[in-house]
């Protein structure tokens, strides 16, 4: 489903940086999928923001942080199944 070289581990020091930019330099159409609370959400919508993509390539957010202030606000609930993986992922 995913370009291995495109996905990132945010615990390690240079990314989502250069993740990033790789996905930047690519030619691919671009598609991401944050899996994440309000903070790693955040975060990454401030990265993407600052890479420059142009055009705003399109932002998937799977709610698994503790509190989901962001999904709830949306009305998309608090909590993410991972039943819903599969489906979510074709949607995407």
């Amino acid at each position: 489903l995913a370009d291995p070289t495109m996905v990132c581990d945010l615990a390690l020091a240079d990314e989502p940086q250069a993740t990033l930019s790789r996905a930047k330099e690519s030619a691919a159409i671009l598609r991401f999928f944050v899996c994440g609370g309000d903070g790693t959400v955040q975060w990454l919508l401030g990265e993407i923001n600052a890479i420059g993509f142009d055009p705003q390539p399109p932002i998937a957010i799977a709610p698994t942080g503790t509190g989901n202030d962001l999904a709830r606000s949306l009305g998309w609930g608090g909590y993410f199944r991972l039943s819903w993986l599969s489906k979510y992922l074709s949607w995407i």
